[in-house]
């Protein structure tokens, strides 16, 4: 077994109390000698006695951290993980037990307590890319499981093969363009009616925008903020509506049609078809 990730302990004896410096001598005593037994693969009796050093000093962050790294090495994730708890109590910018929590929960199927730990990393930490991308697999997968329990809750279309062609929210005219939140909730475009409907991750639908603005809407897009942008294609314009239903016009663009949020360059791209051309708007 690797043992890189082993990492030693000194005994500093500028401690105010005999008795604590006591503690501390027999809680190291055991860490080295756990440290020496998992370096043998005496990795059971190493577990031992990094857990002795433990309830001998709670506080002891090396022993924790040791322990945690052997019990994720064999796979004992349910252990490690109320172990990386006690890491990050004993201190909160431990962004590598943070990660390690978020990774674990991502694995067990955890996927909301995967992303409140790996949401709490912040840009300076060394792991803050990888836990991105881990995040961005899970809003991917809960979207899939949101529509995967729309499929339970509504009339499935199949064809003759028995394949699925689509599934039957409520009844929508003339409906375009379509995008979900980061909740999971669906909003669809009517052309004819002039209108964004919100469809709930229930399956209940109502009008969430019907603003004047709104003329021919064909393509729909949301971004981080949850701000929805219309491709009005009678209007020749893109219009933004914020999550507080208020809308404006965020760019003119003639016969706008497909539209698409980058969320890694919060950017939107939107096909204008009268001048056969690619638009992209910085947000």
């Amino acid at each position: 077994m690797k043992n890189k990730f082993l990492i030693s302990f000194l005994i500093f004896l500028s401690l105010g109390s005999i008795v604590v410096a006591n503690d501390l001598e027999e809680a190291t005593g055991l860490y080295n000698e756990a440290i020496d037994l998992y370096k043998q693969d005496e990795v059971e009796r190493s577990l031992e006695l990094f857990n002795q050093a433990i309830e001998i000093k709670p506080d002891f962050y090396e022993a924790h951290y040791n322990l945690a790294q052997i019990l994720m090495s064999l796979d004992k994730d349910e252990e490690a993980f109320k172990v990386l708890e006690k890491l990050v109590k004993l201190r909160p910018d431990d962004y590598e037990s943070l990660y390690n929590i978020g990774r674990i929960q991502h694995k067990r199927g955890y996927l909301l307590s995967a992303h409140e730990y790996l949401s709490k990393i912040p840009k300076s930490a060394p792991q803050y890319e990888s836990a991105r991308l881990l995040i961005s697999k899970i809003e991917k997968r809960q979207l899939e499981l949101n529509l995967e329990a729309k499929i339970k809750e509504h009339k499935v279309i199949v064809d003759s093969l028995g394949k699925i062609k689509g599934i039957e929210l409520e009844e929508i005219s003339a409906p375009s363009g379509v995008a979900t939140d980061g909740r999971g909730n669906i909003y669809v475009a009517s052309f004819t009616e002039n209108v964004i409907y919100k469809v709930s991750t229930s399956g209940q639908k109502k009008v969430f925008s019907k603003s004047a603005l709104i003329k021919g809407p064909v393509g729909i897009a949301i971004d981080k903020n949850d701000n929805i942008y219309v491709a009005n294609y009678s209007a020749n314009n893109i219009v933004r509506i914020t999550p507080d239903w208020q809308a404006s016009i965020f760019a003119d663009v003639e016969k706008p049609y497909c539209i698409f949020y980058d969320s890694e360059h919060n950017r939107l791209y939107v096909t204008a078809q009268s001048i056969n051309k690619l638009l992209k708007f910085d947000i």
